[in-house]
């Protein structure tokens, strides 16, 4: 047989151009993580939704690749109409009632299958229809949890927004700001009258006080050198004596003691200023019962 004839350079490249290809079908697998030695099992679930699901996306267990998605399909008239063809390795055991969950595997909303494992002793055969659910994932956790003070707040940024255009409409926020243009122009003059008053006045106000201080520092060396102890002496002696005439007065035995005391004596005392006062009254208004006088002598009868 010659072998250069069957050969041929045609021959040649269309069996390179077939090794490439097959080679290139393998590869591409390899890189979406499909191995397509190996057997598997499939099952299936339905959704009404697969967000950013495609075929090849990745079928995870506790964050661990054990399959992929290996076809998509559409069907109008059911209630779920897209189903998902599950391929998972071939060793997985499946319980029933098992849970296929789309879900976020990151913050760029990149999305995968994940299955939720019952403990259920009875398992799936192969191309049973798995439970389907889908998770809101981070980003819907957050949008979820936003809506509700979102939804509240929408009323008052309403209310607010028709206060403002009413507040817009009858000239208060012109007249505010002409108040405050005028509170500033105020401000500025105080500024000034301030500062006025730091460089002419505080200087004085501080020399006075420095010589209030000296002052002051002068008293108390003066009164450093007073000596206290003959001072007290002194007054505790002032005070012996005021409470000796205290005691004085409070007795009989002298006479201040006998007008502050004494009742029958302030009563004579009083009666002979009664009799004095009436004396003198009696003797204004006659003076010639008590006085005899005449120019030549002679004496009045």
């Amino acid at each position: 047989m010659n072998f250069k004839k069957i050969f041929t350079k045609e021959a040649k490249i269309g069996l390179l151009v077939v090794v490439s290809i097959g080679l290139l079908y393998f590869g591409v697998n390899y890189l979406k993580g499909v191995n397509i030695f190996k057997p598997d099992k499939y099952f299936y679930a339905q959704y009404n939704r697969i967000d950013g699901i495609v075929k090849t996306s990745q079928v995870m267990i506790n964050g661990y690749k054990v399959g992929h998605i290996s076809n998509i399909y559409f069907d109008y008239t059911k209630e779920a109409p897209i189903t998902l063809e599950i391929t998972v390795d071939k060793d997985l055991v499946v319980p029933k009632g098992t849970i296929a969950q789309i879900y976020e595997t990151g913050m760029l909303g990149d999305k995968a299958i994940q299955l939720i494992l019952s403990n259920s002793s009875e398992v799936h055969a192969i191309g049973d229809t798995l439970q389907s659910e889908t998770s809101q994932g981070l980003v819907g956790e957050i949008v979820g949890s936003l809506m509700p003070p979102i939804q509240r707040l929408v009323p008052q940024i309403d209310s607010t927004l028709y206060a403002l255009r009413k507040l817009l409409e009858n000239g208060s926020i012109e007249k505010s700001l002409n108040n405050i243009e005028s509170t500033t122009t105020q401000l500025e003059g105080m500024s000034k009258s301030l500062k006025k008053i730091v460089n002419n006045d505080v200087p004085v106000i501080l020399s006075d006080v420095s010589t209030i201080t000296k002052n002051l520092n002068k008293v108390s060396s003066d009164l450093s050198k007073t000596d206290f102890y003959a001072t007290m002496q002194t007054l505790n002696q002032t005070l012996d004596n005021l409470k000796l005439a205290s005691n004085k007065l409070n007795q009989n035995d002298n006479t201040m003691g006998l007008l502050l005391n004494d009742k029958s004596l302030y009563l004579n005392l009083n009666s002979t200023m009664d009799n004095a006062n009436k004396l003198v009254i009696d003797l204004k208004e006659n003076p010639k019962r008590y006085v005899h006088f005449s120019v030549f002598g002679k004496k009045t009868k």
